[in-house]
């Protein structure tokens, strides 16, 4: 027979950190104590902060253990721990007797419990239900009632009890008094009404079965992380005081929200900022891009809480930088005014590239990387014609796991490195960043296909069309969500390919290729050229060293993705140089 025998637990997980794509948390055995609780968020890093300074406040249950049939399923991602709490402690003070009077009201698909509090008002009410154990069909039910109910008294039926349907009379009971047989035994209502002991509020849960504190509300936190954006200025982050006070201290004056984005943020302006001529700050724009307002002076993007204002999310602060990164000047044409950045394009890439460099360098640890479970920190880099990559190894695997690389902005370029940046992997990387005159399709970006799913930028994305037209002169790929490709071998595989949403891909060094076809000045530089970077229209040094075997297509055939040709390469060098022994990449993430 089920009973609860110490398996009530459920998994305790950092809201914070599953959200930046990483699952910390750890099974908790009910009932437990406030001090083995703070253990608990400690380990899951509850309390701690982000790279952004932001603590990590919240949890949820990711799931739950429980040999009582139906509990978990009425208990849902957020309930309250000090409620888990009072239930598993309210079931581990009851004898054995009314565990399974407990058992046999749940297994019979009690009405009255819908909830978690239902549950707990359950423990005080189990005198509303009847229950006669190691009653296990209808002839035992029927026999039960029978031979209990003095029906039999001296013997007066004699030998025609042998004739009595038991089973028959049994289900009639049941019937009759709405009773459910169980595998604990059989439950009957009594048709008394519940007494609701708890009614359902936090303040209703006795101390000790309290786990999150005395009972009072967790302390609110005393700073927030925002955006300070200012006038002529790139946006930076700030953590400040909480509070209406530091609020108006870094607008100068009293605040007005304003609520301009989907997101749930707010921006914090001065309330009079027009009216006392503060410098014009950035526009705020409808969903057809068109100017509706001015913000003038310094303001704030904040995050929002239930009641009030707060940090920002990680997330929302690249969001919200790159939203306002860069500062505007404002002026009136006809009837409209028009917004112009205060930058030249050129600083604008430089700007952008310095955020880049911000993101990832030397010094990086536990960072997640979409795509990839646990986190990463790094280990080395290398400058590829203008551009930084980044080898990272795991946190926790380190050198038993294979590594990655990312760009400066974290995003990952290549999976399933081996040995660091050797040839392959810096021609792959090269090509990645090789610059390209025209696209062979303009309707997708090659940061649309990385988005669909596909991370390797020396391919450059097609549609079905334009894949109809490059196949005439180059290989192309089938590319996949999960970064993976295969060869495209006749024309219809790109309409079934295509039919299921797919996308398809050129690699580079062969459509520059035919680019160069048409272009014999260019094709001639390109062959003698160093540096891609130095493609422009001027050979400015002798010869280099012949790297087209490194870029030659691949056979006709199907492959299940560009990392291959890195484990492929590894192993190669392996068989060359080295005995067979335990290596990088048994572990992969």
């Amino acid at each position: 027979m089920p009973v609860l025998d110490g398996s009530f637990e459920a998994f305790v997980t950092n809201l914070g950190k599953y959200n930046e794509g990483e699952l910390v948390g750890e099974w908790v055995h009910f009932p437990t104590t406030e001090e083995e609780m703070k253990k608990v968020f400690e380990r899951i890093g509850i309390g701690s902060k982000d790279e952004f300074g932001q603590v990590y406040e919240e949890w949820f249950i990711t799931d739950y253990d429980c040999s009582i049939h139906g509990v978990s399923n009425l208990l849902g991602e957020y309930e309250n721990l000090d409620k888990l709490n009072y239930l598993a402690a309210r079931l581990d003070e009851m004898s054995r007797s009314e565990l399974e009077h407990f058992v046999a009201i749940m297994d019979s698909g009690c009405d009255e419990v819908n909830d978690l509090d239902d549950l707990i008002n359950l423990t005080y009410n189990l005198d509303n239900y009847d229950f006669i154990p190691d009653i296990k069909d209808y002839d035992d039910l029927g026999r039960y009632y029978f031979f209990e109910g003095g029906y039999n008294i001296d013997n007066k039926f004699g030998s025609f009890v042998d004739y009595i349907d038991f089973e028959r009379y049994g289900e009639d009971c049941a019937i009759n008094e709405g009773g459910t047989l169980t595998d604990a035994g059989y439950i009957r209502p009594t048709g008394d009404s519940w007494n609701r002991y708890f009614d359902g509020s936090l303040e209703d849960i006795p101390d000790e079965y309290r786990v999150t504190g005395s009972g009072e509300e967790l302390e609110q936190p005393t700073t927030m992380t925002v955006l300070v954006v200012e006038p002529d200025k790139k946006p930076y982050v700030k953590e400040i005081p909480s509070g209406l006070e530091s609020l108006q201290h870094e607008v100068g004056g009293s605040i007005q929200a304003v609520y301009p984005f989907a997101e749930p943020v707010a921006v914090i302006c001065n309330e009079e900022g027009k009216l006392e001529g503060l410098p014009l700050n950035r526009a705020l724009r409808d969903e057809d891009g068109e100017i509706y307002d001015i913000v003038a002076g310094t303001f704030l993007v904040t995050g929002l809480t239930d009641d009030s204002f707060g940090s920002l999310s990680p997330d929302l602060l690249r969001q919200f930088m790159t939203e306002f990164k860069m500062p505007e000047q404002f002026a009136k044409i006809g009837d409209r005014i028009v917004a112009i950045p205060m930058i030249s394009e050129e600083q604008q890439k430089q700007t952008v590239l310095e955020e880049k460099s911000s993101i990832v360098n030397e010094n990086t640890f536990g960072m997640a990387v979409d795509g990839h479970i646990g986190t990463w920190h790094t280990i080395d880099h290398k400058e590829i014609d203008g551009h930084t990559f980044w080898l990272m190894e795991h946190d926790t695997f380190g050198d038993d796991a294979s590594c990655i690389i990312v760009d400066e902005r974290g995003d990952l370029v290549l999976s399933h490195i081996y040995d660091g940046f050797d040839e392959n992997t810096v021609d792959l990387l090269r090509q990645e960043v090789m610059p390209v005159e025209k696209m062979p399709d303009d309707s997708i970006s090659i940061e649309e296909m990385k988005q669909y799913g596909y991370k390797w930028g020396g391919m450059l994305p097609m549609r079905e069309e334009a894949a109809a037209e490059v196949m005439k002169s180059c290989q192309i790929y089938r590319l996949y969500g999960d970064d993976t490709e295969g060869l495209v071998l006749d024309a219809k595989e790109i309409k079934e390919h295509a039919a299921k949403g797919g996308i398809f891909g050129v690699e580079k060094a062969d459509w520059v290729a035919e680019l160069e076809k048409q272009n014999p000045l260019k094709a001639a530089e390109m062959s003698l050229e160093d540096d891609y970077g130095m493609i422009d229209g001027i050979i400015n040094n002798g010869p280099k060293e012949d790297k087209t075997a490194e870029v030659k297509a691949p056979e006709r055939g199907e492959k299940s993705s560009i990392m291959d040709r890195l484990k492929s390469a590894k192993a190669e060098k392996q068989k060359e140089c080295c005995p067979p022994k335990k290596h990088k990449g048994e572990i992969e993430l």
